[in-house]
């Protein structure tokens, strides 16, 4: 990933520039998707697609090689 270079805060709080470093930090570590994108994850190279439930339980999202679809809960 490429360093990017982030504007130097004012000496006093700014509510601005507070939302423009949480908006750079989403964008550098966050995950987005574009509407009709196609998203893979693959279980050969270990990508894997992690759900999270309302109680905050997480569940790994897994396919086998007829199409059925499981979780599993992460620890």
């Amino acid at each position: 990933m490429a360093r990017r270079s982030l504007i130097r805060p004012e000496e006093q709080y700014s509510q601005t520039f507070l939302n423009y470093l949480v908006d750079q930090i989403e964008d550098i570590t966050g995950l987005t998707f574009t509407k009709g994108e196609r998203i893979e994850a693959n279980g050969v190279d270990s990508s894997e697609i992690v759900l999270v439930s309302p109680n905050g339980t997480k569940y790994k999202l897994e396919v086998d090689n007829s199409g059925n679809i499981s979780t599993s809960v992460v620890v």
